[in-house]
């Protein structure tokens, strides 16, 4: 009995000391692959803007537009979360990274917990192989919502997991976490939706009352507030719309739904999710199979787990339909990160049932190992040229590191913030960046090829960033028309190197 309980001892102790030293070599990747800059995507200045709106008391607003009109697009989880920090740091964006920074160490210990629960002594692999993929790294330094997301989700998935005995304050815990996670992130309405499903399984019907009530309480004043200042829709809108970036399209039939369902299918099969979990492999054609090896091999876990109606297996069934929903021009890793988590415990729970099936000793050790070995030789072809950018901007160069197209971009903004006046409104591609480090009011062209539209927008502006972005040709394609029928209501003041940016005065009435 004694021996039993030392071995126990000893048991624990390991694992303990397991999850220490995963959680310090995961800090130290992070720090080797922190990158100091902006992410270019935008998302992440309009999440600090609007940390800063709830920071000042403003209310929940588009800072950087004219007029600074109410927000309606993103929910406010993440801003909220962000608002204390801008409130005590101002928008210091090396604080706001330390900040996700943390959420990505408090993801990765809830899903060592999840993992230890589900595969006791054999959670060993699955999580040094999980740490080793880079995108659950490099998405920790970004200011945006995923890691976050992924952080609130896994806690609540974690705290209903230990909810199973005992149905008391884990329950509820895990309630709020996963209430705030969908207003962190709108995608996150299939973490609502599986936890309802979850209850009605396990008949714990006062415990979903509780939860139906708590989320209402929230999520209807919201929406009632949405309601009442939208002024042109949020993601509803985008998602049933065939392009989110051409409106004038039209909205999706049953036709293009579907289609698109099956376009996200074999993109995210055989694209994202290999180019995730293994970036080194860069072939289309190896890439493609080891997206299907991963996939049956999800789908094996899938199906050895699924009749145990788990949390996680409801909640990740209604994941992958929203992910598969959404439209294709947005399909990308941000949107599997956040359930690649439970993807990962698919992946290995298929793999431990096969090595039982086919009888291979060491499949899973062996499996472990390439996925290791492949993902440290790909983090050195990051981390390589991430010190390089690091040290050269801990040297002054703020802008290391960026594309030529951006390096430029940001010259035209540095020099609107220099020499333009403070009341200046400015039209560009990427206005939030020029509110961000300008200070300067600024929008977007509206995209159509209503000329009329577009040049009532450009009535509303002293000046306009004339881009030449290599990732877009909305500027061409919408602006540019418009601007050649009236060049002498334009004045060049500013233009820079190759690839040449311009920035120009408008002069209404000449």
């Amino acid at each position: 009995m004694m021996r039993s309980k030392t071995k126990e001892g000893q048991a624990q102790s390991r694992r303990r000391l397991f999850i220490l030293v995963i959680l310090g070599v995961y800090l130290v990747l992070s720090l080797l692959m922190f990158d100091p800059k902006l992410f270019t995507g935008g998302d992440n200045v309009v999440y600090a803007i609007l940390a800063e709106s709830i920071s000042s008391g403003k209310g929940y607003k588009d800072l950087y537009l004219p007029g600074e009109p109410p927000h309606t697009q993103y929910p406010f989880g993440f801003p909220l979360l962000l608002a204390p920090f801008v409130l005590i740091f101002g928008t210091n964006v090396l604080i706001l990274k330390l900040v996700v920074l943390l959420t990505g160490i408090g993801a990765l210990y809830f899903m060592v917990k999840i993992c230890e629960e589900l595969f006791r002594d054999r959670f060993y692999f699955l999580i040094a192989s999980y740490v080793s993929i880079p995108i659950m790294i490099t998405y920790n330094h970004w200011i945006l919502s995923e890691m976050p997301f992924v952080f609130l989700s896994l806690a609540a998935v974690y705290l209903l997991m230990k909810s199973e005995d005992n149905r008391g304050i884990y329950s509820y815990i895990a309630f709020i976490c996963s209430i705030y996670a969908v207003f962190i992130r709108t995608a996150g309405i299939a973490l609502i939706i599986g936890i309802i499903f979850w209850l009605v399984l396990k008949k714990r019907y006062k415990q979903l009352i509780i939860f139906v009530i708590m989320f209402l309480v929230v999520f209807v004043p919201w929406q009632i507030r949405n309601a009442n200042v939208a002024r042109g829709g949020g993601y509803v809108e985008q998602l049933l719309a065939k392009n989110p970036y051409q409106l004038e399209l039209g909205r999706i039939n049953a036709i293009d739904f579907l289609e698109r369902i099956g376009k996200n299918i074999l993109y995210y099969t055989f694209t994202v999710l290999p180019s995730s979990l293994l970036p080194l492999v860069r072939a289309d054609a190896l890439r493609a199979i080891v997206g299907a090896i991963f996939s049956i091999l999800a789908a094996l876990g899938f199906m050895t787990r699924v009749r145990r109606y788990a949390v996680f297996d409801v909640y990740f069934v209604f994941a992958v339909i929203v992910l598969l929903a959404w439209p294709t021009v947005w399909s990308s890793d941000r949107f599997l990160m956040i359930i690649l988590p439970l993807f990962f415990i698919y992946v290995y729970s298929g793999l431990l049932w096969l090595a039982t099936r086919i009888r291979v000793k060491y499949l899973v050790e062996g499996f472990t190992a390439l996925i290791i070995c492949l993902n440290v030789i790909g983090m050195v072809d990051i981390v390589r040229p991430a010190t390089t950018y690091n040290i050269a901007y801990l040297k002054g160069d703020r802008l290391a590191g960026y594309n030529p197209d951006w390096r430029r971009y940001f010259e035209i903004v540095s020099w609107i913030r220099r020499r333009t006046p403070a009341g200046s409104v400015i039209m560009a591609r990427k206005p939030e960046f020029v509110y961000f480090l300008s200070g300067r009011r600024s929008f977007i062209y509206p995209f159509t090829t209503d000329h009329a539209a577009i040049r009532e927008a450009i009535a509303g502006c002293d000046y306009i960033i004339l881009d030449n972005f290599s990732w877009t040709v909305t500027t061409v394609y919408y602006l540019v028309p418009v601007l050649e029928q009236e060049l002498e209501s334009y004045r060049i003041i500013k233009r820079t190197e190759s690839p040449a940016f311009y920035l120009l005065q408008y002069l209404p009435g000449s």
